[in-house]
């Protein structure tokens, strides 16, 4: 950046620039203008970041504010090529005199008012009223409540076709629903506090006794398919 002590003429300067905008390397622009490739990478990153080709100073500056006529040119830009660079709408606004080097607003900056300026997703008012909203989300709850319902009951049906009961063709009895809503009652307390948990303990530990034709076909069940609550799930 320096020669003998001093800034890098601004003539130089200024060719890096245009060579880079070329699409000059910055190897081959260095090994043309007989620069160090450090001191081009550094001048064109501060361009890039600045967008000014002054030497920098001890402090910095600061930032460049943009103004609302400028701001409406960038959006107009983008407006007109979305895929236009932060780069090319700075040089744009210098080509038409919008801003001029020291007013103009770095790449940096240009990208950020893009980024929440110009991008900034618009949101739409929603159409319905709070009433039917509300219907809407209510009809919602019943529909969820009757599909659960629905698929409830398949779940149900489909396991017990599975069951033992179903297997040997032995009708549901309603103790059998029952006995879990027994249990539950009962499992607060302790098994011989009281007569029914007895009674409920008594019908566990009993076990079921079938038929020779019976236990033939649950065999004959169980050899085709030793999971079958498999497809219960």
């Amino acid at each position: 950046v320096f020669v003998n002590g001093r800034p890098l003429p601004d003539v130089v300067r200024q060719r890096i620039v245009e060579l880079a905008h070329q699409g000059v390397r910055p190897c081959d622009i260095s090994r043309q203008l007989r620069v160090s490739h450090g001191c081009v990478s550094k001048i064109l990153g501060r361009y890039y970041e600045t967008g000014s080709i002054r030497p920098g100073v001890i402090g910095g500056s600061k930032p460049k504010v943009a103004t609302p006529k400028v701001v409406e040119k960038i959006a107009e830009y983008k407006r007109q090529n979305p895929t236009m660079f932060a780069w090319e709408i700075r040089d744009r606004l210098l080509a038409e005199r919008v801003c001029d080097t020291d007013t103009v607003p770095s790449v940096s900056s240009i990208n950020r008012i893009i980024r929440t300026k110009v991008q900034q997703p618009f949101h739409l008012p929603s159409q319905d009223s709070p009433g039917q909203q509300v219907a809407s989300s209510s009809h919602g709850i019943a529909s969820s409540s009757a599909v659960t319902s629905v698929s409830t009951a398949a779940n149900d049906s489909v396991a017990s076709s599975y069951s033992i009961n179903g297997i040997l063709g032995i009708p549901r009895s309603n103790g059998d629903t029952k006995r879990k809503r027994d249990d539950d009652a009962v499992s607060p307390g302790h098994p011989g506090d009281s007569p029914l948990a007895a009674e409920v303990v008594r019908k566990q530990l009993r076990s079921d006794s079938f038929a020779q034709q019976q236990l033939e076909a649950l065999e004959r069940a169980f050899e085709r398919q030793h999971y079958a609550e498999v497809f219960a799930a």
